[in-house]
């Protein structure tokens, strides 16, 4: 069976769940409620940071855990689900998207952050894209 696209990851149809923590895991205590996203969802919270501007992934997962109403996110989830925006953004860019185009999804991945390791996709793009507007690369 053929790997999904990035593009098809995004497009679950997966619901955003908030659920208590079944264990300590992280930095999340058990039976705080804890919230379960989606790509989508990273995406519209990435989409409201403001150009030039940038954010770690626990700054990522407060904003997306307010947004829903939980005391977290959970780290995992957000990790990949971040990662999936990123590749995504990254094929579109290399494909000739414009950025005004795609999520400013560099505005998440900060120089040096773990998710830099793992993007396969427009790696150069996105390190440009920081760069015009002014964030270290």
């Amino acid at each position: 069976m053929p790997r999904r696209s990035w593009t098809e990851k995004f497009a679950c149809d997966k619901r955003p769940e908030v659920k208590p923590c079944p264990k300590d895991f992280a930095d999340i205590k058990r039976g705080q409620t804890m919230l379960l996203t989606t790509p989508r969802d990273v995406a519209g919270a990435i989409r409201k940071i403001p150009r030039g501007r940038e954010v770690d992934i626990k700054t990522l997962r407060a904003a997306l855990a307010r947004t829903f109403q939980a005391e977290t996110a959970c780290p995992v989830v957000t990790g990949i689900h971040l990662r999936t925006v990123a590749e995504r953004v990254g094929e579109q860019l290399e494909a000739g998207a414009r950025p005004q185009d795609v999520v400013p999804v560099w505005r998440a991945m900060p120089d040096g952050a773990p998710i830099w390791k793992r993007i396969e996709n427009g790696r150069a793009e996105l390190k440009a894209q920081r760069q015009a507007e002014g964030l270290r690369v």
